[in-house]
């Protein structure tokens, strides 16, 4: 069960980043095997990309939290450690490892018996969006901003039910997904760590900017209203500045757009330290590769080129391999989006073909690419999630990746390409306490990260089989 209080319930996480003075004091308290661990850098940011300064605050008055007898996957890829031991207090992780050398604290507010299970990072899904659509009767309401804050309030407790204890929205309406974050960041609600991009910056007509329906071909109410499609590079980068005003943690582009435009946006953003996501194809991925940007989203349609200049540039690829394989088998029957492909869209005039999808990974992965998980799933989140998370964790397995580095990619590498490494994507003194308890080893099967026992995020027990 989740475990949630009224407002202040779920410790707050934009502001409680960790005192470098409280770290060193909170550590130094401990045996020595534990003493060595580097204090927090200073000065002290938000737990976020957008790493905007703030004043210390101290955790010594802050809750213990132990977790002891289980078997740690650290996330560090060396092997798993039995017998471990974890210890937490706030929203900050202090100690980690074999019980040997990491002795229990005394005054522990809690203490987790997990002999039999396996501790792991809390898992990262780069790719989501809050606003989309629940399935069923969701044709009878109208939809509006307010609607899809709480879809995506549902969805956000959905993802860390299930052990998923960070996401990014790359695409949402309005501001949804920024009062989603900081409605987490505040308690309000259960949800994971939020980073978001704000709204998709498209070209007049261009995906984020088309006017047909995709389910079926006909022209929304005037013409989709006023075009939300900038044009020309300056006008990308103001779209880039605006995003950046509203607080954006990162920047979503989508194609097709002029080459100069792409390379104007990506310069922008990376003038302002902002990274920046791509949903694109054909030339438009290459342009876009070639001008820095920071991580592909989807494999749709790639060149030749693709991959190799993926690796020559550090792209990162987030493939969601299976919101293609949804529209080729079955499509979503409650939207009325039938299976076989894109359709009615100016923008998306190529065939899907999964097994290409499937062999671009399995060749981006074998070059070294970063891949990370995302699931980007449109329609019928209350059925598909999170089932979704899982299935893709199977299809980046099928496309030949190892369980052990397909964990990684759902840990470690997700919190690299999210920006979050120094923060997220390990168990280690120092990162933020969102860890994922599982019944069953996940190097040995990656289905038993469905077994899940305990959710910690930022601290605080999210959910417990007690």
């Amino acid at each position: 069960m989740r475990l949630i209080g009224a407002c202040g319930g779920i410790r707050g996480r934009t502001h409680r980043t960790l005192a470098g003075a409280a770290l060193v004091a909170a550590i130094a308290a401990w045996p020595a095997t534990s003493a060595k661990a580097a204090p927090y850098p200073v000065p002290e940011t938000s737990d976020d990309v957008r790493r905007v300064p703030i004043p210390p605050v101290d955790r010594s008055e802050e809750p213990v939290i132990v977790v002891a007898g289980g078997t740690l996957i650290d996330g560090r890829g060396g092997a798993p450690v039995e017998n471990a031991v974890l210890v937490m207090q706030g929203d900050r992780i202090l100690a980690a490892g074999p019980l040997s050398n990491t002795p229990l604290p005394t005054d522990a507010d809690r203490t987790i018996d997990a002999t039999g299970l396996f501790i792991m990072p809390g898992l990262i899904d780069l790719h989501i969006h809050f606003t989309q659509q629940r399935c069923h009767d969701f044709g009878h309401y109208s939809d509006s901003p307010a609607a899809a804050a709480i879809r995506g309030t549902v969805l956000a407790g959905q993802l860390v039910d299930a052990g998923i204890t960070a996401a990014r929205d790359v695409g949402t309406v309005d501001d949804v997904a920024l009062r989603i974050k900081e409605a987490v960041d505040r308690g309000l609600i259960a949800g994971p760590r939020v980073l978001w991009s704000g709204r998709l910056i498209a070209s007049t007509g261009g995906h984020g900017d088309e006017v047909t329906s995709t389910a079926t071909g006909r022209q929304k109410p005037g013409l989709g209203g006023p075009s939300r499609g900038f044009n020309g590079p300056w006008e990308w980068r103001t779209a880039v500045r605006q995003q950046v005003r509203r607080l954006a943690d990162w920047i979503k582009l989508g194609a097709p757009a002029d080459r100069a435009e792409i390379a104007a946006a990506i310069e922008e953003a990376h003038s302002l330290d902002v990274p920046v996501a791509i949903d694109s194809y054909d030339k438009y991925t290459d342009w876009a590769i070639e001008a820095g940007v920071d991580t592909l989203e989807h494999p749709l349609a790639m060149t030749d080129d693709t991959v190799p200049l993926m690796k020559k540039h550090g792209t990162a690829f987030v493939p969601t391999i299976g919101a293609f394989d949804n529209l080729l088998n079955g499509g979503y029957p409650t939207a009325g989006i039938p299976s076989g492909g894109f359709y009615y869209t100016h923008s998306r005039r190529f065939v899907i073909d999964q097994q290409d999808h499937l062999a671009r990974v399995s060749e981006a992965y074998r070059a070294g690419v970063p891949i990370g998980v995302g699931t980007d799933i449109p329609f019928e989140n209350e059925e598909r999630y999170p089932d979704a998370y899982f299935r893709e964790l199977a299809y980046l397995s099928e496309a030949g990746m190892t369980n052990a580095d397909v964990l990684a990619s759902a840990t470690r590498v997700g919190a690299e390409i999210m920006r979050m490494g120094d923060k997220l994507g390990t168990i280690e003194p120092g990162k933020i306490a969102d860890v994922l308890i599982v019944g069953a080893n996940p190097l040995d099967r990656l289905d038993n990260l469905r077994d899940v026992r305990y959710v910690i995020a930022d601290g605080e027990i999210v959910r417990s089989p007690d």
